[in-house]
Protein backbone atom coordinates (compact mmCIF):
# COMPACT_ATOMS: atom_id res chain seq x y z
CA UNK A 1 0.00 0.00 0.00
CA UNK A 2 1.35 3.38 -0.90
CA UNK A 3 0.80 4.96 2.59
CA UNK A 4 1.72 8.84 1.54
CA UNK A 5 -0.97 8.58 -1.14
CA UNK A 6 -3.48 6.65 0.85
CA UNK A 7 -3.49 8.81 3.96
CA UNK A 8 -3.15 12.39 1.98
CA UNK A 9 -6.11 13.76 2.58
CA UNK A 10 -4.92 15.92 5.28
CA UNK A 11 -8.17 17.93 6.39
CA UNK A 12 -11.92 16.86 6.00
CA UNK A 13 -14.06 17.58 2.70
CA UNK A 14 -16.30 20.29 2.72
CA UNK A 15 -19.49 17.52 3.83
CA UNK A 16 -17.73 14.82 5.88
CA UNK A 17 -19.88 12.95 7.83
CA UNK A 18 -17.71 13.90 10.73
CA UNK A 19 -17.68 17.50 10.31
CA UNK A 20 -19.62 18.95 13.37
CA UNK A 21 -21.14 21.64 10.84
CA UNK A 22 -22.14 21.00 6.86
CA UNK A 23 -21.28 17.37 6.79
CA UNK A 24 -23.22 14.66 5.02
CA UNK A 25 -26.75 14.03 7.04
CA UNK A 26 -26.47 10.04 7.13
CA UNK A 27 -28.20 10.33 9.93
CA UNK A 28 -26.65 9.81 14.23
CA UNK A 29 -27.26 6.12 14.51
CA UNK A 30 -25.45 5.79 11.36
CA UNK A 31 -22.64 7.41 12.30
CA UNK A 32 -22.59 6.15 16.00
CA UNK A 33 -22.24 2.83 14.32
CA UNK A 34 -19.38 3.85 11.64
CA UNK A 35 -17.87 5.64 15.22
CA UNK A 36 -18.26 2.16 17.26
CA UNK A 37 -17.07 0.38 14.26
CA UNK A 38 -14.05 2.63 13.63
CA UNK A 39 -13.04 2.07 17.78
CA UNK A 40 -13.38 -2.11 17.53
CA UNK A 41 -11.64 -2.56 14.46
CA UNK A 42 -8.05 -0.57 13.84
CA UNK A 43 -6.98 -2.77 11.18
CA UNK A 44 -9.97 -1.30 8.57
CA UNK A 45 -9.43 1.97 7.59
CA UNK A 46 -12.48 4.31 7.01
CA UNK A 47 -12.04 5.03 2.77
CA UNK A 48 -13.46 9.22 2.24
CA UNK A 49 -16.68 8.63 0.41
CA UNK A 50 -15.61 10.89 -2.44
CA UNK A 51 -12.61 8.31 -3.15
CA UNK A 52 -14.93 5.10 -3.14
CA UNK A 53 -17.32 4.58 -5.92
CA UNK A 54 -15.56 7.71 -8.20
CA UNK A 55 -12.61 5.83 -8.44
CA UNK A 56 -13.78 2.34 -9.21
CA UNK A 57 -14.51 1.09 -6.21
CA UNK A 58 -17.52 -0.83 -6.07
CA UNK A 59 -19.55 -3.46 -4.19
CA UNK A 60 -20.97 -6.84 -5.37
CA UNK A 61 -24.19 -8.32 -5.07
CA UNK A 62 -23.02 -9.69 -1.21
CA UNK A 63 -22.74 -6.01 0.20
CA UNK A 64 -19.11 -6.72 0.18
CA UNK A 65 -16.64 -3.82 -0.87
CA UNK A 66 -13.90 -3.94 -3.39
CA UNK A 67 -11.23 -0.88 -3.64
CA UNK A 68 -10.16 0.30 -6.66
CA UNK A 69 -6.72 1.02 -4.91
CA UNK A 70 -7.27 4.90 -5.98
CA UNK A 71 -9.15 5.11 -2.44
CA UNK A 72 -7.59 7.44 0.27
CA UNK A 73 -8.40 7.44 4.49
CA UNK A 74 -11.39 10.08 5.55
CA UNK A 75 -9.14 12.61 6.72
CA UNK A 76 -12.58 13.38 9.67
CA UNK A 77 -12.29 9.90 10.65
CA UNK A 78 -8.36 9.80 11.52
CA UNK A 79 -9.26 13.12 13.41
CA UNK A 80 -12.27 11.16 15.12
CA UNK A 81 -9.64 8.42 15.87
CA UNK A 82 -6.88 10.59 17.36
CA UNK A 83 -9.62 12.50 19.48
CA UNK A 84 -10.48 9.25 20.84
CA UNK A 85 -6.55 7.96 21.65
CA UNK A 86 -7.71 5.38 18.90
CA UNK A 87 -5.00 5.46 16.02
CA UNK A 88 -6.00 2.47 13.14
CA UNK A 89 -2.89 0.69 12.16
CA UNK A 90 -2.73 2.72 8.40
CA UNK A 91 -2.45 6.19 10.77
CA UNK A 92 0.24 4.46 12.94
CA UNK A 93 2.43 3.38 10.04
CA UNK A 94 1.90 7.15 8.64
CA UNK A 95 3.12 8.45 11.67
CA UNK A 96 6.06 5.75 11.82
CA UNK A 97 6.87 6.66 8.24
CA UNK A 98 6.71 10.51 8.40
CA UNK A 99 3.60 10.74 6.25
CA UNK A 100 1.47 11.77 8.84
CA UNK A 101 1.81 13.78 11.45
CA UNK A 102 0.00 14.73 15.15
CA UNK A 103 -0.28 18.64 14.55
CA UNK A 104 -2.16 17.91 11.10
CA UNK A 105 -4.60 15.75 12.99
CA UNK A 106 -4.52 18.27 16.08
CA UNK A 107 -5.40 21.08 13.93
CA UNK A 108 -8.62 19.17 12.51
CA UNK A 109 -10.03 17.76 15.92
CA UNK A 110 -11.84 20.53 17.00
CA UNK A 111 -13.68 20.96 13.69
CA UNK A 112 -15.35 17.18 14.17
CA UNK A 113 -18.09 16.06 16.31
Amino acid sequence: MDFKRFLSLKKPCANCPFLKENGIAIGEERLAEIKQSLLHDDMTPFRCHKTTHPTGGYHDSDGVYHPSGKEKHCAGAMGFLYAKGRMNVPMRIGLMTGVLYLSELEEITPLLR
